[in-house]
């Protein structure tokens, strides 16, 4: 099975939460990396909302 690298530019709020999670456990995704922007919420709320999700889909390997 090919695995697809991914890096997610994100501002998690819900929408992509969800999808940092779908793409977490995706067995076709091997997530590599987040980066995150200030939209939904400022840059330092974005890193730590896309640290905890992280923590919680126990990815804790993948850098922010």
């Amino acid at each position: 099975m090919t695995k697809y690298k991914m890096i997610i530019d994100t501002d998690p709020g819900v929408d992509d939460a969800l999808a940092i999670a779908f793409a977490a456990l995706h067995p076709e995704i091997d997530l590599v990396g987040l980066t995150t922007v200030y939209g939904n919420v400022s840059v330092d709320q974005a890193t730590l909302n896309a640290g905890y999700l992280l923590d919680l889909l126990d990815m804790k390997h993948v850098p922010v």
